[in-house]
């Protein structure tokens, strides 16, 4: 497993939190349960608004900026070569429901290939993600609890274009913990925890580019589609 990245005896760091005046958050529902964070209304070669960044074994959370190809608008993380085995995390400031369906899409352009997503989020050492490493060709599902990683599930073996975008999603609702990876489910896994809830975002090795668009975050029991 290539991931020492994710080997937590860490200080975690708390960077600049940034508000923008619009936020370009589309509301999906009439509960505001549901955000789409689409960043097309973004400035380009700016941080975008509506994220605490935060970072772990690293001085800082690194570089975001929103980035943009034609008509279409993204978020960017830029790979901090010196950033050895740290890694950054963008957290919405949106409270998502603890039972949710959470998804993106992620390109991992440069550097040490590594992101994914965030949920249940209570700082930098307690926290669950899941971790698509395109130099391993693996995904893998962990809980981070008082900065003590536990690895869940892994699936590797995946041959995955590297130059592609992937769409990731994770649904945890009752204790069941459901990934997908371009719509074929890859993970499943029960973990019971007395748990407070908390946020929900994305995450980049801090030593990688790494992009996101169309972070969706939607109440499980109302996500339409069900998969057991």
């Amino acid at each position: 497993m290539k991931l020492k990245r994710w080997d937590y005896h860490l200080r975690a760091v708390r960077v600049t939190h940034f508000v923008a005046a619009a936020l370009a958050l589309s509301v999906a529902s009439a509960s505001a349960q549901a955000v789409l964070r689409s960043f097309d209304q973004d400035a380009a070669g700016s941080p975008p608004g509506g994220f605490t960044f935060a970072a772990a074994r690293l001085a800082n959370g690194g570089r975001w900026m929103v980035r943009a190809d034609g008509a279409d608008r993204y978020m960017t993380h830029i790979s901090e070569p010196a950033a050895g085995e740290g890694f950054a995390l963008a957290v919405l400031d949106t409270m998502p429901p603890s039972e949710l369906r959470l998804s993106a899409r992620i390109k991992l352009a440069d550097g040490a290939r590594a992101g994914g997503l965030v949920w249940r989020y209570q700082n930098p050492e307690n926290f669950y993600a899941v971790s698509l490493d395109l130099t391993a060709q693996e995904i893998s599902l962990y809980r981070v609890a008082r900065g003590n990683r536990i690895r869940l599930e892994v699936e590797d073996d995946l041959e995955l274009d590297p130059n592609a975008w992937h769409a990731l999603r994770v649904e945890h609702e009752d204790g069941r913990i459901r990934v997908a990876l371009g719509g074929i489910g890859v993970i499943r896994a029960r973990e019971r925890t007395a748990d407070e809830g908390g946020r929900a975002g994305v995450w980049s090795a801090g030593a990688a580019t790494t992009s996101f668009d169309d972070i969706q975050v939607q109440d499980a029991g109302n996500a339409g589609e069900r998969r057991r």
